[in-house]
């Protein structure tokens, strides 16, 4: 009868020890699992916004095309977030910068992307090179 009774109270012991870790594996695989996917969205929304910077810093060089760029920008996120479901998109256009904004939250969890994109214009450098060395070829020759 002693043997069954010291038995039992080992797995008592057990119990109340799984009793009081379980809990906290459970609460540290979940915030394993928010953090992934913090940073998987985290990712997404990067890529999302250097791609729209690009694709505006070309598009500014021929005026001829035109593309919206926050709705290009929303294309780019589509439903491929799996954690933040708010987001907003914000660009600003100026002469030498292509700037693109976003902000996502969800709760209390907020996050805020902002990527920039040079505008460049290398075929006015070249034929500005071009011109110069006709001048300096025109000079010397007088």
């Amino acid at each position: 009868m002693g043997r069954i009774k010291k038995y039992q109270e080992v797995q008592g012991v057990i119990t109340v020890e799984m009793a009081y870790l379980m809990p906290i594996i459970f609460i540290v695989f979940v915030l394993i699992v928010y953090t992934s996917f913090y940073y998987h969205d985290k990712q997404i929304l990067i890529g999302a916004a250097t791609e729209t910077a690009t694709v505006g810093a070309q598009q500014k060089r021929w005026p001829g095309e035109s593309v919206d760029a926050e709705q290009f920008c929303r294309e780019r996120i589509g439903e491929k977030l799996i954690l933040f479901a708010e987001t907003e998109v914000t660009t600003a256009v100026t002469k030498e910068w292509v700037d693109v904004d976003i902000y996502a939250r969800k709760k209390k969890m907020k996050l805020h992307i902002r990527q920039r994109a040079p505008v460049v214009n290398p075929e006015k450098k070249i034929r500005r090179k071009a011109i110069l060395e006709k001048a300096i070829k025109n000079s010397e020759s007088e």
